[in-house]
């Protein structure tokens, strides 16, 4: 990876291309934007691949994060919660939702890089889908 800083942000050039970086959210991505998108990033993928090795079938995986931050100690983050929405047919028990979301925090190299800091929680909820029936 390299990186160049350029007046107001700083330009990476990563294997997929180039990526703007700014505390001004108009001219690249906010680092925050980033930290919070690689735990999503990994984490996502890595339920993906569980729920799939599990026969769980999905359409769609939505995930929601939100945040708290402690702007005496230069805004740094304290808390992240991850709440994925598996969209699919089959619903699942509250109990296999649980060690699936364990599963995905003990095995995503990007929150354990943070969890003896960051607070994290990752929870997984099935939103059932119903086949129209016409």
């Amino acid at each position: 990876m390299k990186f160049t800083i350029e007046n107001e942000k700083i330009v990476g050039d990563l294997g997929f291309g180039l990526l703007p970086i700014s505390p001004n959210e108009t001219i690249g991505y906010r680092p925050y934007e980033l930290f919070v998108s690689s735990l999503v990033g990994c984490s996502g993928t890595l339920l993906g691949n569980i729920l799939k090795k599990k026969r769980v079938e999905y359409k769609n995986i939505d995930m929601e994060v939100s945040s708290v931050r402690n702007p005496d100690q230069a805004n740094r983050i304290e808390k992240i919660l991850i709440t994925a929405y598996v969209q699919s047919n089959q619903s699942l028990s509250e109990q296999n939702a649980m060690k699936i979301a364990d599963l995905v925090v003990r095995n995503c190299g990007m929150i354990q890089s943070v969890i003896d800091s960051i607070d994290v929680t990752f929870i997984v909820k099935t939103q059932t889908l119903h086949d129209d029936v016409r």
